[in-house]
């Protein structure tokens, strides 16, 4: 009788470390860029989480939306007030303009961001208070009243694990982030997996289905960018290319064209936004693009920022990437930003 009541209280402490108060209102949002699987799939996932439990709460439009994650938010998961500045493709080129017509209609009561952090939000949020959800760690990790910020595959599985959140559709989250479980914690992302299936019923057509539908036909215009595109690799299995488009689209399409053949792999696109990545687990490209190139991000994939897309900045972005992921000392920071 005492192992028992000992196990129910220590359920009951579990419960309640995962609990929190969620506000009666509640406005969603990720990032206002990179906009990609792993905040759209959590927006959704709070979204109905909060819904299911009595609360009221929306998303606004996005700035872009890739077709291959186009199916996951609804027209419902906005508030009629943004419709009428909503693309049929759920996106708006002034998140500002949303927001305010939101707050015509619809005051929260506080904003979740998922997948980011207050200075990417995108939009002045007019005093709403923010918590944020974050997987990024390279500002350090957070729990209190303000952010959980903690190292994770996704932000997605930080909902599945802290809070308790099962929906299926977080396989996007994770499959999306971890590039199908081939980077970033891919361990933990399996385990993050398996509560889905043991507590929101993922099955194994569902995972499927879904797989399916994230995978879109071929882009014509990511070939055609490649062939057009500047390229340093390495025998090392380095790449290094510059496009000649700022595309969102194409820039994602060449990184995962590319990522099957490269070990490391920095593609610019003509704007200076830069992805990043390598299988080196020894270094950190967070750090470097922190540090040195306006951006952030994961150990394993990180993104940069350009001031301007000129030969100086990308022979120096080239070198330090190669010399980060080789795990040699950088010793020219000045020369970078």
């Amino acid at each position: 009788m005492l192992g028992k009541f000992i196990r129910g209280v220590k359920h009951r402490l579990r419960s309640f470390s995962h609990a929190r108060k969620w506000a009666r209102r509640t406005l969603v949002v990720g990032p206002v860029a990179p906009v990609d699987g792993d905040s759209v799939a959590c927006c959704r996932a709070v979204v109905d989480h909060l819904r299911a439990r009595g609360k009221e709460a929306y998303t606004l439009p996005t700035v872009a939306m890739y077709p291959q994650i186009q199916w996951v938010l609804s027209r419902s998961h906005l508030h009629p007030s943004c419709y009428a500045i909503s693309s049929d493709k759920l996106t708006t080129p002034d998140l500002q303009a949303a927001y305010d017509a939101l707050l015509k209609e619809w005051q929260p009561d506080e904003i979740v961001m998922v997948d980011g952090r207050k200075d990417r939000l995108g939009f002045d949020p007019h005093g709403v208070p923010i918590f944020e959800i974050d997987h990024h760690v390279d500002h350090g990790t957070r729990d209190d009243e303000e952010a959980y910020v903690q190292p994770a595959s996704s932000a997605g599985c930080l909902l599945i694990k802290k809070y308790r959140i099962y929906d299926p559709i977080l396989v996007v989250s994770i499959l999306t982030d971890t590039y199908w479980l081939r980077q970033n914690m891919p361990s933990q992302a399996i385990e993050s997996l398996t509560l889905l299936r043991k507590h929101g019923g993922l099955t194994d057509q569902l995972l499927i289905d879904i797989q399916r539908q994230l995978k879109v036909p071929g882009d014509p215009n990511v070939i055609e960018a490649m062939r057009r595109c500047k390229m340093r690799t390495s025998c090392d299995g380095i790449a290094f290319a510059v496009l000649d488009t700022a595309s969102p689209e194409v820039h994602r399409g060449v990184c995962g064209e590319l990522g099957y053949f490269f070990n490391h792999l920095c593609v610019v696109r003509a704007d200076g936004y830069a992805s990043l990545r390598t299988n080196n687990d020894a270094v950190n490209l967070g750090v470097m693009a922190g540090e040195r190139w306006r951006g952030g991000g994961h150990p394993n994939m990180a993104v940069a920022n350009l001031t301007e897309v000129n030969d100086v900045l990308l022979n120096a972005l080239w070198e330090d990437f190669v010399q980060t992921v080789r795990g040699v000392q950088v010793r020219h920071p000045a020369a970078c930003c």
